[in-house]
């Protein structure tokens, strides 16, 4: 495996890890779930909730997310990819 993909691979994780530890704050979310977790489908997170976390995101990671993109990012792993992107 590659330096580069080693790293990433790490910061993704990092990255999830911190989204969870959000996800748990804003969504009173307990129990366990994986990265392909349907957040509104599987955890049940309310758009209120949702709302929290986008604001919550873009404060923990000092990003701007757009309304749309972050509709569209449905579970964790996706919204790993999305702060990612939005911190380039």
């Amino acid at each position: 495996m590659a330096m580069t993909t080693i790293a990433t691979t790490e910061m993704m994780g990092s990255v999830e890890a911190r989204i969870r530890a959000i996800l748990r704050r804003v969504a009173k979310l307990e129990g366990s779930y994986g990265p392909d977790s349907d957040l509104y489908r599987d955890l049940g997170v309310k758009s209120v909730a949702a709302i929290d976390l986008l604001l919550s995101l873009e404060e923990e990671f000092a990003v701007r997310i757009a309304d749309e993109a972050f509709s569209q990012a449905r579970t964790l792993g996706a919204l790993a990819e999305l702060v990612q992107g939005a911190g380039r």
